[in-house]
């Protein structure tokens, strides 16, 4: 997973003599950063990572994809992962940024849709790339909240495609860092859904199109679950 560091810890006058570490984490891409296209040819999707994130298609080398997606079951399989190389609010308690994709082989439709929605009834769609995928939200902290993830999921083929957007924050308690505002926040999310944005898909004459922030996309209910997976099946 991706960790900034730009924290101001509190020392005893002994250890004030001290020389301090410091850490430089960079708040922008720089100059040689840049766009990376992204291809799952096996399943047909593409999308592009803008400069500035790292694209990698293993789990663990920077991030834990079973600690982050808690809905994902065994079987979903990790295709890729972004994550945002630069921390843009440095002096505040982001700690990261990640964009997976996965997919889950010999999936049930019901199931696919309730990876994102719960037990509950599915509450909101998004349409990606041209197919409509049931939009869920999951977060979760021990002294506050440290994951906030955003979860779409869509059926097709026996196949339950899946996409995490993740932001991951650290307790300002004893840390020296500043809560992170909801403006920083919907700028993460915006960044990462801009990676949605340009997501296409073999399958579909549709192309690419706009997906705005989570926080901002207006909710479009579902029908009834039956109808909601034959309808994300396209």
């Amino acid at each position: 997973m991706a960790i900034f560091v730009g924290l101001a810890v509190a020392a005893s006058p002994q250890q004030r003599q001290l020389p301090q570490l410091r850490v430089q984490v960079p708040t922008s891409a720089t100059a040689e950063m840049k766009e990376q296209n992204f291809r799952d040819v096996e399943f047909g999707v593409r999308f592009k990572v803008p400069p500035g994130w790292e694209i990698t298609r293993r789990d663990h080398e920077v991030s834990t994809f079973r600690i982050d997606a808690r809905t994902a079951p065994p079987r979903l399989q990790m295709r890729s992962v972004a994550s945002l190389d630069f921390n843009p609010y440095p002096q505040s308690t982001l700690a990261g940024a990640l964009v997976y994709y996965s997919v889950e082989k010999h999936a049930k439709a019901a199931e696919c849709v309730r990876q994102a929605a719960g037990k509950g009834e599915p509450q909101d769609t998004q349409e990606i790339g041209g197919m409509n995928f049931v939009h869920g939200h999951d977060e979760h902290g021990e002294m506050c909240v440290e994951a906030r993830d955003e979860v779409y999921t869509a059926y097709r083929k026996g196949s339950c495609y899946r996409f995490d957007l993740e932001m991951n924050t650290f307790c300002a308690v004893s840390s020296g860092a500043t809560e992170i505002t909801e403006s920083q926040m919907q700028d993460i999310e915006a960044r990462m859904a801009g990676i949605l944005s340009t997501v296409t898909l073999d399958w579909s004459k549709t192309g690419a199109r706009p997906v705005p922030p989570a926080s901002e996309a207006p909710r479009k209910k579902l029908p009834a679950p039956a109808a909601a997976t034959g309808s994300a099946s396209n």
